[in-house]
């Protein structure tokens, strides 16, 4: 099958089974941003395909190689991964996992380790930066693969120890004991 068919497919695939899981485990959180489409969002998946395109028309060769298409089979492992992986991740957590941080702790929350929680502390983060470059190893872009790996890693490199500091306000040393026991799954971030 076509890489940009593929890429299409796995954007629709991820960005759909977010909202439906919204729907059936948060449902009082559901709204647009469930769909996750934010403008840099939207941007970086315009410049992947203005890439792809832009080598496809004056570097050919580069997505027609043997190379290219081990790096695209990677692609989709990665993508199927970091899918699993975030699946897992929002199914286990149910309704604790939410699409913004919360700066509050609602009574009906817990902190979870069980699951795939067990092995990495923020799983959905992982399987979402696992997914995303995936996406641009699928196509093989080499810009946007680096440039992605980029910004998610400094995405969840502030995002991660401020989620980390109002979960120890939540659950104190459970939180604690827990954070200093499994990685949080994002390389180079404590």
């Amino acid at each position: 099958m076509d890489p940009f068919v593929l890429f299409a497919l796995s954007l629709a695939f991820f960005h759909t089974t977010e909202f439906c899981l919204v729907a059936t485990f948060n449902r009082e959180q559901l709204g647009w941003h469930s769909w996750l489409f934010s403008r840099p969002y939207c941007a970086a998946m315009l410049a992947a395909c203005l890439e792809h395109a832009g080598e496809l028309r004056w570097a050919p060769a580069l997505k027609q190689s043997p190379l290219a298409s081990l790096v695209s089979a990677l692609g989709v492992a990665a993508i199927v991964g970091g899918e699993l992986l975030r699946k897992a991740a929002m199914i286990t957590a149910a309704h604790n996992f939410t699409h913004l941080i919360q700066t509050r702790r609602r009574p009906e929350a817990g902190l979870v380790t069980r699951g795939v929680y067990a092995w990495l502390r923020h799983p959905g983060y992982a399987g979402w930066m696992l997914w995303a470059v995936g996406t641009q190893l699928l196509l093989v872009n080499p810009l946007c693969a680096l440039g992605f790996g980029a910004a998610a890693w400094r995405f969840f490199a502030a995002r991660i120890p401020y989620e980390d500091y109002l979960l120890g306000r939540f659950y104190g040393e459970q939180h604690a004991r827990y954070r200093a026991a499994v990685p949080s799954g994002i390389p180079l971030v404590p």
